[in-house]
């Protein structure tokens, strides 16, 4: 006897129901993410192949929703929502435990502080710690935030976003201050990001806390920054000479676990000597 299975079995291959809205969304998210200055709603649609009208909708809800951000020239950038996004994934991945087994392969800052953070609006949030032996101004504890530009991760982190997106966070002009000698204005800052991308590390002189100095360095992952590491000191213990040593290791950290996480592939380079106000 033949039994007639396509009665009797569900079609394996067919159709999904899918919502064509969010399909859209993905879609857009997909090809804004793919350029680096950003695209006008009418690029979106032709990437796409959809609508310029039901697209404006969409990007719409995608601003609102934190996924998109536009711009004052009426371009379209990945929002911080997406990065609070990836961050949560990552932390299923346990960035910590990555961080961990790279510090432990390479032995590097012994003496120093380590502390591994993550970007959380306009804070950064301390997730794990490698104490030294030598002594700190600030004692950092987990789940700890400061101000991100205040910190040597923090910015970092900003400035290893597109410049709109970081400026995207302070629209309102707000800069927390935790000594005399933090930012606190949004043309200050713009220009320490541009000087942060060109020597590829931060540094905090004594605008955290005074006395102290940390150099910070990003951590990426596929799709941006997925975090920092950053290394304190004591200023008046920090000569030229080991200022060099502190950003050369923190930099191989941050390039170690920036592959470990499948981030882009980072050509070595001199490292640029720290510049410290003495006297302060």
């Amino acid at each position: 006897m033949v039994v007639d299975m396509t009665t009797t079995q569900p079609n394996s291959a067919a159709p999904k129901p899918t919502v064509p809205a969010v399909a859209r969304a993905a879609r857009m998210l997909e090809v804004v993410s793919a350029s680096a200055s950003g695209m006008t709603l009418s690029e979106i649609a032709r990437a796409i192949g959809a609508p310029k009208s039901s697209c404006l909708s969409v990007c719409t809800t995608l601003v609102e929703s934190g996924l998109l951000v536009r711009s004052g020239a009426g371009t379209y950038q990945l929002g911080w929502k997406v990065v609070q996004l990836g961050r949560a994934y990552l932390a299923r991945s346990d960035i910590a435990t990555e961080f961990r087994r790279v510090d432990a392969e390479l032995g590097l800052l012994a003496e120093d502080t380590i502390v591994l953070s993550l970007l959380d609006g306009r804070n950064v949030l301390y997730v794990h710690t490698r104490a030294g032996s030598r002594p700190v101004a600030v004692h950092y504890e987990i789940g700890m935030r400061l101000p991100a530009h205040c910190t040597a991760s923090g910015k970092s982190l900003l400035a290893a976003l597109p410049p709109d997106t970081a400026a995207a966070l302070y629209t309102d002009g707000a800069f927390d201050s935790l000594t005399r000698h933090s930012i606190t204005s949004m043309p200050d800052l713009a220009r320490e990001l541009e000087r942060i991308r060109r020597r590829h590390y931060a540094i905090d002189d004594e605008e955290t806390a005074l006395g102290m100095v940390c150099f910070g360095a990003a951590i990426l992952g596929p799709g941006g920054p997925v975090g920092a590491l950053s290394v304190s000191m004591v200023k008046a213990a920090v000569d030229a000479g080991r200022a060099v040593r502190a950003v050369e290791s923190l930099l191989r950290l941050a390039h170690a676990l920036t592959a470990r996480l499948g981030g882009p592939e980072i050509e070595p380079c001199p490292v640029e000597p720290p510049e410290l106000v003495l006297g302060r």
